[in-house]
Order: C-alpha cells, then sequence, then structure tokens
C-alpha cells in the first residue's frame, strides 16, 4: 500500500512540474494557456538539454573542474576576489609598524 502512495505522489508531482513549466514557457513565448503545441513545448525542453550539456562541455574543455562541489568554487572565487589570503599577511607584517585608524562607515561618510 505504501508503495501505491509513493508512485502516486510521483506521478502527480511529475505533472505538476511539468504542468507549471509549460504555463511557464507558454507565457515567454506571449501565448495563452493551451497555444503552444507539445511538439514546440518538446522542442523548447530539448533545447534547454543542449545548451546545459554545451556549458558542461565548454566547462571541461577549459579546464574548469566539475567535480569539485560548488562550494569550494564560491569559497576559492570569493578568496581571490577579496584578497583573503594576501590581507591576513600584510596586516601580520604591518602589526610591528604602525597601527592603522579604526573608520567607521555610516552612509557615504567614513568617520576615522
Amino acid at each position: 500500500m505504501g508503495l501505491k502512495k509513493a508512485m502516486g505522489i510521483l506521478v502527480f508531482s511529475t505533472q505538476a512540474v511539468i504542468g507549471a513549466d509549460y504555463y511557464f514557457q507558454t507565457r515567454d513565448a506571449g501565448l495563452h494557456w493551451g497555444d503552444l503545441s507539445a511538439t514546440d513545448y518538446g522542442t523548447i525542453v530539448q533545447d534547454r538539454f543542449a545548451r546545459a550539456r554545451t556549458a558542461k562541455e565548454r566547462a571541461r574543455r577549459y579546464g574548469q573542474d566539475s567535480s569539485q562541489p560548488a562550494w569550494q568554487k564560491v569559497s576559492s572565487s570569493g578568496s581571490s576576489l577579496l584578497g583573503g589570503g594576501e590581507q591576513v599577511a600584510s596586516t601580520a607584517s604591518n602589526a610591528a609598524a604602525e597601527p592603522q585608524p579604526v573608520c567607521v562607515r555610516r552612509g557615504n561618510i567614513a568617520e576615522c
């Protein structure tokens, strides 16, 4: 009995997702509900999968490692953008020199 319920939930959920996607694609095409044919919708879905495959191949071709988890990609790009390693190193070397003034930004004005 539990398997029947699970299959029913799975089928209903799949239909709901496909129906919502069909609605969004119809709306984006500037058509009314039901004006987008099943063939045209199938073409749109195939085009989306083709673009995803192309992006994955392009990433693999240009040396981006797709096996690296997304959070590691974000953290590595954030540290390189913000210069996290260099900032810590420069702070440690400047500690013996002259202390930096503390500035507080309030709106568009920095008070030091």
